[in-house]
């Protein structure tokens, strides 16, 4: 099975656990010292880069993340998006789609395009669900689109999944 296939299987269960998880008490959620990820283990030591324009996702974000022991840094557009990833080499990248300057479409296809950062993997993320945005970020090379608003569950098992995905892959 490909990776997008697993990834594809990933959010089609993940809506139907969602609603399975909606009963679970709040009280029972936060005795759990990191969050259920269903058997995969974190990548621990993992940088990653979030790319956006808005400072409230990239606080959001980076609280989950580092919460959950993953390094962050932070862009506030594309241009500084790719800036950073040739200055940190990030082991992933969150990339919002809308931006001034250099867009998150702009700036993948940038990035996929050089030799020293094509290998890193880039979630694209919108805050509308299109199946346009869908199909762009497939063909510019994105491992993955997201829509905002994000899920902090949904997320930090995709960021695992990626991670775990990737770094056996370059070990190979």
């Amino acid at each position: 099975m490909g990776f997008l296939s697993l990834l594809s299987n990933f959010f089609s269960s993940s809506k139907k656990n969602d609603k399975k998880q909606s009963v679970k008490s709040k009280s029972t959620l936060k005795s759990v010292p990191e969050p259920e990820l269903d058997g995969i283990t974190l990548t621990k030591d993992a940088t990653i880069l979030i790319v956006d324009d808005s400072k409230t996702q990239i606080a959001v974000c980076r609280k989950w993340l580092g919460d959950a022991g993953y390094k962050t840094i932070t862009a506030g557009d594309g241009k500084e998006g790719i800036l950073k990833t040739k200055q940190e080499h990030p082991d992933l990248i969150l990339m919002d789609i809308v931006m001034p300057h250099v867009n998150g479409f702009q700036a993948t296809r940038y990035l996929k395009r050089q030799a020293t950062t094509k290998h890193i993997p880039i979630v694209l993320i919108s805050g509308e669900e299109q199946s346009s945005g869908r199909i762009w970020a497939k063909k510019l090379g994105a491992c993955c689109f997201m829509v905002k608003p994000m899920d902090k569950e949904k997320l930090l098992r995709l960021t695992s999944r990626i991670l775990e995905h990737y770094t056996t892959s370059k070990s190979i």
